[in-house]
């Protein structure tokens, strides 16, 4: 009776890739039967061993000594489950104190894209760009909802029961960390917010391709069908966010599968024909992502970015000027450029700066408000002449339209097509005019400080004589 309780028992314990275990209270049950007195106490005793033994074989099958025993088996991965679980509860206990039960009210994930409040049109992963990379980890074990995080953990676990006895403790939590970590980088890379471990999932897919062809273990152990299924899902997935919408990490699942099989092939095909090339791919392969993470830190190719930076950080006049190069959308930028050059008494510049994002940005009311506020900065009507041509060369044939919806007072009678007609002071049409006389600068000083503007007619040009020319023309 006892010897027959302690084989099955044994070989209940032995069974190979056994997902399930020992349980929480098995374990110091395990830990009672091995104290030296309870073994001597038994040694005397035949029946009180056979019963301990019978209670520890009889409760191996309940789902808490099974969940229990799949610790013991396998640790990191059943660890990396409750890391999934804990932040799972907490998105859905903030949720409950916001009031709402029904769902998630409280976006996931340790990285969002985030809005500067008084300038809505920047936005990005401000935390990342803070130099704060581990957030992007931390997202990945994140879930949307109950039925992302269940079937995720169904996967995750399936393939753990092959991979973590193989590489070891260590190594496969460095594994997981780091395919979690790179797989998000290409939905990070498009300013998308990003949870779920299914590009680590597809990490362990894209490993045991290559460990199966050097372990006829793992190769026995899985089912036929789960290479077709895990490569349909990958590409069943594409057309669902394509045309139904459906949000899908796809790029962290290619990305994870890649870098799945690029460790597998560095560690297993590489090391066969030499150690230092299997070392040498890894170092390749991780060299090559964290420089991925830190241009994503430092995203010099998005305008966005830079407009961050000039509102936190610099307050720089050079970063506002790049932000609307690379991105002429963002309609901030154009702001402040305006305002700057009218703190600074350019208020051509800053004219000319506010055209061009108007007309860059057609939808916006808050660079027409600007526009009208500039006009309001000309003082004399040789500035408001300029500023119409101005207006003319930026905008072409639509002038007259932009002309009305900036509602500019023009003097009555006024035509926007022919501004040399404008009511100026002994300023008669078709005759040239010295700018130095309009400014009136007293005749011992030289040098003119503005050009004319090209809605004034040139007079005749005499080289003998080059105060005949009006700047601008050369002689």
């Amino acid at each position: 009776m006892v010897e027959s309780t302690k084989t099955a028992n044994a070989d209940f314990d032995q069974k190979p890739g056994n997902w399930e275990g020992a349980g929480l209270l098995l374990f110091p049950l395990s830990l009672l039967r091995s104290s030296p007195k309870i073994v001597a106490f038994t040694a005397c005793h035949d029946d009180c061993s056979a019963v301990l033994d019978l209670i520890i074989m009889t409760t191996s099958n309940s789902p808490i000594f099974m969940l229990g025993r799949a610790f013991r088996r396998l640790p990191v991965s059943s660890l990396l489950i409750l890391v999934c679980c804990f932040l799972y509860a907490l998105s859905v206990s903030a949720s409950y104190s916001t009031g709402n039960v029904s769902g998630l009210t409280v976006k996931p994930g340790a990285m969002n894209v985030l809005v500067l409040t008084d300038f809505p049109d920047v936005n990005g992963m401000f935390s990342l760009w803070e130099g704060e990379w581990w957030r992007l980890t931390v997202s990945a074990f994140h879930h949307g909802n109950l039925v992302h995080l269940v079937m995720n953990v169904l996967a995750f676990w399936m393939f753990a029961d092959l991979l973590e006895p193989k590489l070891g403790k260590l190594r496969y939590l460095a594994f997981c960390v780091l395919a979690a970590t790179f797989s998000i980088l290409p939905e990070t890379a498009l300013n998308q917010s990003v949870v779920g471990i299914s590009g680590m999932v597809f990490a362990q897919f894209g490993l045991i391709l290559v460990v199966r062809r050097h372990d006829e273990g793992i190769d026995e152990r899985m089912h036929p069908w789960l290479v077709p299924i895990c490569f349909a899902s990958l590409f069943i997935c594409i057309p669902l966010t394509m045309f139904a919408g459906v949000p899908i990490a796809n790029g962290a699942h290619l990305l994870g599968l890649v870098y799945g099989a690029g460790v597998g092939w560095s560690c297993y095909d590489l090391r066969l024909r030499s150690r230092f090339g299997s070392y040498a791919g890894l170092v390749l392969i991780h060299s090559g992502l964290i420089l991925g993470l830190l241009a994503l830190m430092r995203p010099t190719w998005d305008g966005r970015y830079f407009a961050w930076k000039a509102i936190t950080q610099t307050h720089s006049l050079a970063d506002f000027e790049k932000a609307i190069e690379l991105d002429p959308s963002l309609e901030t930028g154009w702001r402040y450029l305006a305002e700057h050059y009218v703190e600074t008494g350019d208020r051509h510049k800053a004219w000319v700066t506010v055209l061009n994002g108007a007309r860059l940005n057609r939808s916006t009311t808050k660079l027409d408000e600007l526009a009208r506020y500039v006009w309001r900065e000309f003082d004399s009507a040789i500035d408001r002449a300029v500023a119409l041509d101005e207006i003319q060369q930026v905008f072409g044939d639509e002038h007259e339209a932009w002309i009305e919806r900036f509602e500019l007072p023009l003097p009555s009678g006024a035509s926007s097509t022919v501004l040399a007609e404008l009511d100026f002071p002994d300023m008669p049409a078709q005759r040239s005019v010295r700018l130095d006389a309009l400014l009136d600068v007293p005749a011992d000083v030289s040098g003119i400080t503005r050009p004319l503007p090209s809605i004034f007619p040139l007079g005749t040009v005499d080289p003998e004589h080059p105060e005949s020319a009006s700047l601008g023309t050369p002689l």
